[in-house]
């Protein structure tokens, strides 16, 4: 078995943005793109990722150490040309036994052993997201996705969670995490084309031994218009399932064992031996809108009635002081 060992060399950051930046006094808005940088990965992850066993079809970048044993990146894209930078670690990767589909980049030290580099596939030392921008931009998507109003009704009936949507192109649907527990089904029903925000709420989720269709289909092409947004999870849990859509959790560590995720991963961490399938999303987010903050002022200042009602004191004062030197 061969190892190579690689230092650190240098690292270069390319600040990448969703969001317009907002200047004080002036309302800004800007549309969120998809996922914006992290549109085109199949798995991102803000933190570390620990895989085994496992593959992801689409391309993969970690915000902390990556962690991998017998894993496979890209394996669902093109076996000719160049898919570019396949696997992105912003830290340190210990990456033992599998394949990338194009280059591996690493940003701290690396140690691999048994990797193929496929379609002329390169392995070297650089840095070329900003995971800690992009991250705050996905958290803040997130949050605000979270905040949105719902349009569609939730029914509960005998373990099954049914979604039900009539909007031609944008169905938001509002769902606990204690919903999910001893579900036997989760279905989704909207026009076709239309974008789905499932929104989750509370600090923890579990996904485990239930089904997913959507519009009557277990793998209908709508899923890739599916996104379910956990805004408040720090915990998240899936296994034995095979989730139709993308899961954003930007702040939750995934443990995710015995499944696939059909879309796009986009974690705080990542743990365990789920696959991630190339389903990436790819419906219409509804506009971010980003208020300015209130400005407050330390002093009351006059209104211009105000200041012209002074201005006509102060000046019949001059005059009669004029006078009265006059008389004098």
């Amino acid at each position: 078995m061969k190892t190579n060992t690689f230092s650190r060399l240098g690292q270069f950051a390319a600040p990448l943005s969703i969001a317009a930046t907002m200047v004080l006094g002036f309302s800004t808005q800007a549309h969120a793109i998809s996922l914006g940088a992290a549109s085109d990965y199949n798995v991102f992850t803000l933190g570390d990722m620990t895989q085994w066993n496992t593959d992801a079809e689409g391309k993969v970048a970690v915000g902390g150490n990556a962690t991998l044993t017998n894993f496979y990146a890209g394996m669902g894209l093109p076996n000719s040309g160049n898919n570019g930078d396949v696997l992105i670690v912003s830290q340190d990767l210990l990456f033992t036994g599998g394949s990338v589909q194009g280059n591996a980049v690493y940003g701290g030290n690396a140690t691999v052993s048994n990797v193929n580099f496929n379609n002329n596939g390169i392995l070297r030392n650089d840095n070329p997201l900003d995971f800690a921008q992009v991250g705050k931009e996905l958290q803040d998507l997130s949050k605000y996705l979270g905040g949105l109003t719902a349009n569609g009704n939730k029914t509960i009936a005998y373990g099954g969670v049914s979604l039900t949507g009539l909007d031609s192109s944008l169905n938001i649907f509002n769902v606990a995490a204690s919903d999910l527990n001893g579900a036997n089904s989760f279905k989704i029903n909207t026009p076709t084309d239309s974008t789905v925000v499932v929104n989750i709420s509370g600090p923890s989720a579990v996904l485990q031994n239930f089904g997913f269709e959507i519009n009557g289909s277990p793998n209908n092409p709508q899923r890739q218009k599916v996104i379910y947004n956990f805004y408040e999870a720090t915990n998240l849990t899936a296994q034995g399932i095979g989730i139709q859509g993308s899961v954003l959790a930007p702040f939750a560590n995934f443990q995710f064992n015995n499944g696939q995720v059909n879309g796009n991963v986009i974690v705080g961490s990542l743990t365990g031996s789920g696959q991630s399938n190339l389903h990436l999303f790819n419906g219409n987010l509804p506009e971010l809108r980003l208020v300015p903050p209130t400005v407050k002022v330390s002093q009351a200042v006059p209104e211009p009635a105000t200041l012209a009602g002074l201005g006509l004191v102060a000046a019949a004062g001059i005059v009669s002081r004029a006078k009265n030197k006059k008389k004098g």
